[in-house]
């Protein structure tokens, strides 16, 4: 399907149905939509975005603010920014922020609307953490937590293909996308109202329009699923079970399935733990297979209910990667038991954190594992981690305000500019000189356009 079509279709969409009506399918809580779907950051350009807000009739279309790099851009710039910055379909961003603040639309939104656009921060039974305040924030920081879910799954409370009781209802998520989901909102009824306006919003129906189904020929066993208007083959049962389930499967006629080229085989999701029937394990990441013993799987702590069990032919596809010999091979937060100091280790390199406040600002969430001075003589010594762009500082010595932007950090002119930018200023973070050291002085952000001169 054109870009030009698919973008017609999904203003249609919006005009057969705001308000909300409800979808002719049924929510499974076991699956909410497929990995594809949270990670397919190329399904919306900016200006299909932008398209996108101006038929949906509410106010977002024409809304600009800060974006964390001091620019001053339209909402739909930012949104798609951060998608394209953490791999993240920016229709989950744009189906976010409808069901947490209705944003979409919403003709006249106050601006606690968007200030909590994401639903960022903002906890059940006490207060949202003022730090995400901001839309800006709100869109970067959730992209960001969606990407860290897939990426660290095991470090959550929702895994895929465990069972858990959400409020009264049974739920095992037989997909990463659908614990990610819910580890961002641990409610069955809220991910059941993200589902309906995904459904009505940007899910194809029918045979006209069959991008991102689930389709088998009639007559026929292979199954595939149409993807960027190809349709790509699973060559494996194991990998189709690994995301999908059979009855998501819809039957069309081979005239049909044949009007799309073959794309690229179906694998299995990233960070997948698979053991071949020779008992060979791999970590698979970005189309390789990563080996790793069974004394590295025990040290990084995985749980065995976590291997698939494969055949040496589902991996023909997949490049033979490095052997992992770190037990943190997708990065985790270490405190040396005796110094207390704490390191981001990656691989096997050690990233020293520097200081208390960089640790709040950047892993809020984090859980720091315990490590001996031994353990951490392992590691390669690498550079201080830095605050995270976006971030709002000072230091307890100077009250320059600065914003973080790739490493470096930006002044603000002027208080009078910050406000007309619209920070907030209970978002700066307080630091030790110490920590705005590590970072080269960048230009100054002197204008409401987000110009910036020496």
């Amino acid at each position: 399907m054109s870009r030009m079509k698919k973008i017609l279709t999904l203003i249609s969409c919006l005009l057969i149905f705001f308000p909300l009506k409800i979808s002719a399918l049924s929510f499974d809580s076991d699956f909410i939509i497929s990995d594809h779907e949270l990670t397919n950051y190329e399904f919306l350009n900016q200006q299909e975005i932008q398209s996108f807000f101006e038929k949906a009739g509410g106010a977002l279309h024409q809304y600009k603010t800060v974006d964390i790099d001091g620019k001053t851009r339209l909402a739909s710039e930012i949104i798609f920014n951060a998608s394209q910055k953490y791999k993240i379909n920016p229709a989950i961003l744009i189906t976010i922020i409808q069901k947490e603040k209705t944003l979409v639309t919403h003709p006249n939104p106050d601006i606690d609307q968007y200030n909590w656009a994401t639903g960022f921060g903002c906890y059940d039974g006490r207060g949202p953490v003022k730090k995400f305040r901001g839309f800006s924030q709100q869109i970067d920081n959730a992209a960001w937590r969606l990407r860290f879910f897939l990426d660290h799954p095991w470090e959550f409370r929702f895994k895929a293909s465990e069972c858990y009781n959400i409020g009264g209802v049974q739920v095992s998520p037989i997909n990463q996308a659908t614990a990610a989901l819910y580890n961002y909102t641990p409610h069955v009824s809220s991910n059941k109202l993200f589902w309906r306006i995904w459904q009505n919003w940007f899910s194809p129906s029918g045979e006209e329009n069959l991008e991102g189904s689930l389709v088998r020929a009639q007559g026929e066993s292979g199954v595939w699923l149409i993807q960027n208007n190809k349709r790509r083959p699973f060559y494996s049962k194991n990998i189709f079970l690994s995301r999908y389930k059979f009855s998501q499967v819809k039957e069309v006629s081979s005239d049909i399935l044949t009007q799309y080229d073959i794309g690229e085989p179906m694998s299995f999701p990233n960070y997948s733990l698979v053991k071949t029937e020779k008992n060979n394990l791999y970590l698979l990441s970005d189309n390789q297979k990563r080996p790793l013993s069974e004394e590295m799987f025990k040290r990084i702590g995985f749980h065995p209910e976590e291997i698939i069990k494969i055949e040496e032919k589902d991996l023909e596809n997949y490049i033979l990667g490095e052997t992992i010999k770190s037990p943190y091979p997708n990065g985790a937060l270490l405190q040396d038991k005796k110094t207390k100091a704490v390191y981001y280790v990656k691989d096997n390199i050690k990233y020293p954190i520097i200081d208390q406040s960089i640790l709040e600002i950047n892993f809020p969430y984090d859980y720091i594992i315990k490590a001996g001075a031994e353990e951490l003589t392992n590691f390669i010594d690498g550079e201080s981690i830095k605050l995270k762009d976006g971030t709002l500082v000072k230091s307890r010595e100077n009250p320059a305000v600065y914003l973080i932007s790739q490493g470096k950090k930006l002044p603000i002119l002027s208080p009078e500019v910050f406000e007309t930018l619209g920070y907030e200023w209970e978002a700066i973070n307080t630091v030790p000189s110490k920590v705005l050291v590590i970072h080269p002085l960048g230009e100054t952000i002197f204008a409401e356009n987000g110009l910036t001169g020496l």
